[in-house]
């Protein structure tokens, strides 16, 4: 159960009705995540702008942008937004399996090494952006990143982080379409350590 009241989106009434109905017209629905956060009306307007940005923006093609939110999540031990970017892989044909393993730390098929590469730099700002080194930095342009897809890879992370604060501490509980992942923070439960 959430922690803060999750603001119903019939009656949601001025600026809280303007920006769910905003976020309603791309997801067909007003996820639990702007429900607790549509307290704050103008800020979760503001999400909203740089979420769509942050996706669209740039040169990093949109499913690695998801892959980069998904392990984001993961990393910080986000449940709903490791499951609701999950969802999104699905319906790139992704196979649970898939979303797992690069969640796991393994390389993706999917995905080029330089991909793969971006991938795992994401986790590793996703851990600690005060532990990015020079070094990191200069391996991922080695091998092609130039410095506005690196800031790409940092935004995604960036966003995701603070989504995944909003949802972790204010314990938004799952969607429905959720639930039948059977996941904890990603990981199948069978696959968790300890």
């Amino acid at each position: 159960m959430a922690r803060v009241e999750l603001l119903d989106p019939e009656k949601a009434e001025g600026r809280v009705k303007e920006v769910f109905e905003r976020v309603e017209t791309y997801y067909h629905m007003v996820p639990g995540l702007q429900k607790a956060l549509g307290h704050l009306p103008e800020t979760t307007n503001a999400l909203w702008d740089l979420s769509l940005a942050t996706a669209r923006e740039g040169s990093v093609r949109r499913e690695l942008k998801r892959v980069f939110f998904a392990v984001t999540a993961h990393e910080v031990e986000c449940e709903y937004c490791v499951a609701a970017h999950m969802i999104a892989l699905f319906g790139k044909q992704w196979s649970q399996e898939e979303c797992v393993d690069v969640l796991l730390g393994n390389p993706s098929p999917r995905l080029s090494d330089k991909e793969n590469a971006a991938v795992d730099f994401a986790r590793v700002v996703a851990r600690g952006p005060a532990g990015v080194t020079d070094e990191q930095t200069d391996a991922l342009r080695a091998i092609g990143w130039t410095d506005s897809e690196i800031v790409e890879i940092v935004a995604a992370v960036a966003l995701m982080r603070y989504t995944t604060t909003v949802a972790s501490a204010l314990d938004v509980p799952l969607e429905k379409v959720m639930e039948g992942i059977g996941i904890n923070c990603g990981v199948p439960l069978d696959q968790q350590n300890g």
